[in-house]
């Protein structure tokens, strides 16, 4: 029975340690004059008050930092790869001249393949990357 209420009175003093621990976060309208008797007050070095977020203005963010982002959308550098400079009709086909050469569907220009030509547009593919040409007219 001794036993018994011994290790009752630790735990409960485990927990009320705890709570004490965690009373001013849960409610800090109480008056925290016994936690300020064991607090330490901390003060930033000379050397790093620079780094106080206290400045007002923002660090500016370009689109060309943006090259090595994995969310940035690339589809805008990958067009400028390519220069479709028109279409033709063909008996099989269309066939489309980009970057000066003659193409034709299923055919590969650096590293993306022709998935479909029609009358006015070069549709290319690379993975999960899709470029659109369109013709000018």
């Amino acid at each position: 029975m001794m036993r018994g209420k011994i290790i009752l009175s630790l735990v409960a003093l485990v927990i009320g340690a705890v709570f004490m621990e965690f009373l001013p976060v849960m409610f800090p309208s109480i008056n925290t004059r016994f936690y300020k008797a064991g607090s330490q007050e901390y003060s930033i070095p000379e050397n790093q008050k620079h780094l106080e977020s206290s400045d007002s203005n923002p660090v500016p963010l370009s689109v060309g930092g943006w090259g090595k982002d994995i969310f940035h959308d690339r589809s805008n550098v990958y067009n400028s790869w390519f220069k479709l400079t028109g279409i033709t009709r063909f008996e099989n086909g269309y066939k489309a001249i980009i970057n000066g050469e003659i193409v034709h569907e299923r055919t590969r220009v650096r590293g993306f393949k022709v998935t479909k030509i029609t009358y006015n547009q070069v549709v290319l593919q690379r993975n999960e990357y899709r470029v659109t040409l369109k013709l000018q007219e």
